[in-house]
């Protein structure tokens, strides 16, 4: 379960530069929920995020993670309960560490450390397991160096690193936007399912409206740092690409950016 309870964040307080991200933001997600984010560029989406991850501190508001206070939380201490994916397939991966290594090290996201080896044949076993599920061949490929895949397989890779340790939260920002439609539909589809396989609780901030409708049981539309639209599951079922950009242009005030109008 996340909640976010009247959420603001300020940049540059004070100044002539003052811009306000979120205002009073408050959303709850239920265990196993999974939201889309669409909006405006500078509406917030992004600040979101942070804020849910602990990259950023609210100035007002609270975060809450299973009805527990995370608000003041460093964000490597909340890395154990919230995995992320980001936009940008090299980040995530470290490419000078082989596929399993790279695993591995997610492999012990929130869990304790000791005195042991690293790869173990039991861990080998189920990091090829899980990498099955990509439909890649990369279960082949344990010793490979990661900055030798493509974009493409290195983002199948990252959603994998960041689902199968079963996060109390995944976010996603942005995660297919800067891949070819062929990846980008893979990499959509492998979400659904890793989503759905571990129940987990969801936040994916995109710019493509049929990928907002497709994907998800909810939907939010920001606008000025708000929530100005809430769609539910049955609603996004029946709702059309054109729909929702009118739905979209009426909430904003008409605003859309080019980028939003992508439905492909």
């Amino acid at each position: 379960m996340l909640e976010l309870t009247d959420i603001s964040k300020v940049f540059f307080p004070h100044t002539v530069n003052e811009r306000r991200a979120l205002d009073g933001v408050s959303v709850r997600l239920a265990s196993g929920d999974f939201a889309t984010v669409i909006g405006s560029n500078g509406a917030g989406k992004s600040t979101l995020l942070n804020v849910v991850a602990g990259r950023y501190t609210p100035e007002k508001g609270t975060v809450a993670i299973d009805d527990h206070d995370v608000t003041a939380m460093a964000e490597h201490r909340r890395a154990a309960m919230v995995s992320r994916v980001f936009q940008d397939p090299m980040a995530g991966t470290a490419p000078h560490l082989t596929i399993e290594e790279n695993l591995a090290i997610a492999y012990q996201r929130g869990r304790s450390h000791g005195l042991g080896r690293g790869i173990t044949r039991a861990k080998r076993e189920f990091f090829r397991t899980e990498l099955t599920t990509l439909e890649l061949g990369l279960e082949n490929r344990l010793g490979a160096k990661v900055g030798m895949l493509s974009g493409g397989q290195r983002q199948a890779l990252s959603l994998l690193m960041a689902t199968f340790v079963e996060p109390r939260v995944l976010l996603l920002d942005e995660h297919t936007a800067a891949l070819d439609p062929t990846r980008s539909a893979l990499i959509s589809r492998l979400t659904a399912e890793a989503v759905e396989r571990h129940r987990l609780t969801t936040l994916m901030v995109t710019h493509n409206m049929q990928q907002a409708l497709d994907l998800g049981n909810r939907l939010l539309v920001m606008h000025e740092g708000n929530i100005v639209l809430e769609v539910d599951a049955a609603a996004k079922q029946a709702m059309t690409a054109d729909q929702l950009l009118d739905q979209f242009r009426r909430a904003t005030g008409g605003e859309v950016s080019d980028r939003t109008l992508l439905t492909e």
